[in-house]
């Protein structure tokens, strides 16, 4: 009797799948990104377009300058695969979490700090040979701010939300319920 008790109070709560949900959705849109990524849509054509000045694509004498600013050639490809394997983790760990595995918790939990470490440090490769030529053109000082002001912290938002909600006692003895 008690056995059912506790099952039917694990299963009232709705946030495993509602965060399962988002961690699923998330994933998979990052794992298109990613694999977007791979097939040569640079990330700084798509940041160009969230900037809302200049010619609406970048021109041969810009691009030219980002070329000879890029940092190492393997870095964009192995930045790639990374986030398809974090894309690929952060929706089983959805999975895991709608099915209340007690396990989701650690892997998420460790999925946003690695993420996060990612982003930041993706960003800072990125940028750091570019900041003379941010400092010289307008188009390109618009992207890295786009990066910096939009993008940067719409990433951070799952993984920083996962961090504080699922560190909460609440959650952490709900957690250990689960079996």
């Amino acid at each position: 009797m008690e056995q059912a008790h506790e099952n039917e109070l694990q299963y009232k709560a709705t946030w495993p799948t509602t965060i399962g949900a988002v961690c699923i959705i998330v994933g998979g849109l990052s794992l298109f990104g990613g694999c977007l990524a791979l097939t040569g849509m640079a990330e700084m054509e798509q940041l160009h377009t969230a900037i809302p000045f200049g010619d609406g694509e970048l021109s041969e004498e810009l691009v030219a300058q980002l070329k000879a600013t890029d940092p190492a050639a393997w870095i964009e490809p192995t930045a790639s695969y990374v986030n398809i394997l974090l894309s690929i983790v952060l929706m089983g760990s959805g999975m895991s979490l709608l099915q209340r595995s007690p396990k989701a918790r650690s892997v998420l939990l460790f999925w946003s700090v690695f993420f996060i470490v990612f982003t930041i440090a993706a960003a800072i490769v990125n940028w750091s040979p570019r900041m003379a030529l941010v400092q010289q053109n307008k188009e390109v000082e618009g992207m890295f701010l786009a990066q910096i002001v939009l993008s940067t912290p719409l990433y951070l938002a799952l993984p920083v939300f996962l961090l504080i909600y699922l560190n909460r006692k609440q959650t952490r003895n709900e957690v250990a319920s689960w079996r």
